[in-house]
């Protein structure tokens, strides 16, 4: 009974080990930029109504020719854009910001 105990113990304290890390990983690289890229808007979508609540999102076009979603202030079709591919509050997400070039 006490050497059940005792793994249960270490198996803990490892699993709280590895949580400790990644959280220091991931507060200590969140907002990294991966990469940059330019791009060209295809269209611009407003998400809610027009309101303070409402999110302008922009579809462009890298110049990789994939698409990406992004958040953009004052989006007009056809404007050129810097993509700009951060790490997320998360080590493994990615966030894309786009910004008027």
């Amino acid at each position: 009974m006490n050497s059940n105990s005792r793994k249960l113990g270490l198996w803990l304290s490892g699993v709280f080990l590895i949580l400790c890390f990644f959280a220091i990983l991931s507060f200590a690289k969140s907002g990294e930029v991966l990469r940059t890229m330019r791009g060209e808007v295809q269209k611009c979508e407003v998400l809610g109504e027009e309101q303070m609540g409402s999110l302008t999102h922009a579809t462009i076009k890298s110049e990789t020719g994939s698409y990406i979603i992004a958040s953009l202030i004052g989006c007009s079709p056809g404007a050129e854009v810097t993509i700009v591919i951060k790490r997320g509050a998360l080590y493994f997400n990615i966030v894309y910001a786009a910004e008027k070039a």
